[in-house]
């Protein structure tokens, strides 16, 4: 009886001891940072393209400015708050806590309008995003200084003014040509050590183009058209992205492992899907 009533006791006093740590942990708001920790946090990431008033030229890629405004009001109404790539990093590295509810909106392709509806729509709601640029394609009207909604891209020089909102990453120098090669993917017959020069050659231009304007390197990669394989991904690991975008549809869960930031999935936002039916995919809910 002693030897029972003195094993009761103990898990007594080890109950007490670990609701006090918890309620504890509760008071000082590090519990769900604790338990995300463990369990992994959901991130869902959204992507968008070009952004046109025209009703003509929407689609799979170009969606209009109120489309835009329904979704960031919909996140926001729901309770999310907008990460960049930079928050994960800190997460994934040091732990910095991220919100309750956490989502990433990227931008691929750097178009002019991003700047002209997107940008606003966003620093109106305190909102921040992720715009992957086509090296060449800024680099090109850098040079003209040309400046069109519908089929111009991002200068340096608003890319350097959008700071406050968009964080700018890499998504190629020149590898959106439809042809033999499909994004950065090996072509067929290419030897390996050319198609690693090539990747390797391509990506460093965009990372010099921004870094030689002043622009933080970029730390992520986004591939073209998602398309990515175990060769691209050693390779640009190894040249220091810490973070890749694919296209494949599904939620992201990030852990403490940095593995957990390489070829995430991105739900693509099209023309002609509510708002509600769209972010149900895309959150999950």
């Amino acid at each position: 009886m002693k030897l029972g009533f003195r094993h009761t006791a103990l898990q007594a006093v080890c109950t007490v001891a670990v609701l006090c740590f918890a309620i504890s942990l509760l008071r000082l708001g590090g519990a769900q940072t604790v338990f995300h920790a463990q369990e992994g946090i959901q991130l869902p990431v959204l992507m968008y393209h070009s952004i046109l008033k025209d009703s003509a030229r929407q689609g799979d890629y170009v969606v209009s400015p109120d489309v835009l405004a329904a979704d960031l009001d919909a996140l926001q109404k729901r309770g999310y708050q907008t990460v960049t790539v930079s928050d994960l990093l800190a997460y994934v590295q040091n732990g910095t806590p991220l919100p309750d509810k956490p989502v990433m909106i990227t931008f691929d392709d750097g178009y002019y309008n991003n700047y002209v509806y997107a940008y606003p729509l966003l620093r109106q709601r305190g909102m921040r995003a992720v715009v992957s640029i086509i090296g060449s394609q800024t680099a090109l009207y850098t040079e003209e200084g040309t400046e069109n909604a519908y089929w111009s891209h991002l200068r340096l020089d608003r890319l350097a003014e959008m700071q406050d909102v968009f964080e700018v990453q890499n998504h190629s120098w020149n590898l959106h040509e439809y042809g033999e090669r499909r994004g950065c993917l090996r072509r067929r017959g290419e030897t390996q050590a050319s198609y690693e020069s090539l990747l390797r050659e391509d990506t460093a231009q965009t990372q010099q183009l921004l870094t030689d304007a002043g622009l933080p390197a970029p730390q992520c990669y986004t591939y073209p058209f998602g398309a990515c394989s175990e060769e691209s991904e050693r390779i640009l690991q190894d040249m220091g992205f810490l973070c890749t975008l694919g296209c494949e549809e599904r939620i992201n869960v990030l852990t403490r492992d940095a593995g957990c930031l390489y070829e995430m999935g991105r739900f693509n936002r099209a023309a002609g899907e509510s708002t509600e039916s769209y972010l149900s995919r895309a959150l999950g809910e």
